[in-house]
């Protein structure tokens, strides 16, 4: 409640320079000079250092002295951070595997916090298998593309083209697809028939599960 009656200590003109610094950082990963930031508003050199030196005063950043381009924000500026638009593909079941619905869709702007460095989408989950887990029918996941996963991780996973939500466990004999709810059993693939570590041919692990988003 604090950070934002403190944000009200800023004017328009300077909620806008705040807000150019960090997408600037965000997308650059290095601060603009007062030259680009008198550039993108039709102002003086000077008057870009001005706006520096008061956002710095105010406590929303930190510049380091002799590293112009280096910057740093406070918790004060957070709720002025540019949101990261994270495309929703469609929609996958956590119950049953059915053909995944891949096509675009809205968009989720959030929280780089919560959806992390790294390429990221999200799928709207249908059904209640892992609603042990957290993950609640109607909720967003978001999911990392990679093609690996770890023992106990929750995945995407494509079986024979068909998609679904579920904890990936490794066995000797194969992987295992568990649900978070015990009204669905587990999957089980087993392992190629010439003995090799890869999971069966049937699986595809088209994305490790790294957020969750729910609507209220």
């Amino acid at each position: 409640m604090l950070t934002y009656m403190l944000m009200d200590t800023l004017t328009p003109s300077q909620k806008r320079v705040l807000l150019f610094l960090q997408e600037f950082v965000n997308e650059k990963r290095f601060a603009p000079s007062a030259k680009e930031i008198a550039r993108r508003f039709g102002i003086a050199e000077k008057n870009a250092f001005y706006y520096l030196d008061l956002l710095e005063r105010k406590g929303f950043l930190r510049r380091k002295r002799h590293h112009p381009r280096r910057i740093e924000f406070t918790a004060l500026a957070s709720p002025y951070r540019p949101p990261r638009r994270v495309p929703v593909l469609g929609g996958v079941p956590a119950g049953p595997p059915r053909e995944a619905i891949e096509h675009a869709g809205e968009d989720l702007f959030l929280d780089p916090v919560l959806t992390g460095e790294g390429e990221v989408y999200a799928l709207r989950i249908s059904g209640d298998s892992m609603k042990e887990a957290g993950i609640r029918d109607g909720d967003y996941v978001l999911v990392h593309p990679q093609e690996a996963a770890g023992d106990g991780d929750i995945v995407v996973a494509v079986v024979d083209g068909e998609a679904t939500v579920k904890r990936l466990r490794r066995t000797a004999g194969g992987v295992l697809l568990e649900a978070a709810n015990p009204a669905f059993p587990p999957l089980f693939l087993p392992a190629p028939p010439d003995g090799g570590a890869a999971p069966s041919p049937a699986l595809r692990v088209a994305g490790k599960v790294v957020g969750l988003f729910r609507k209220m």
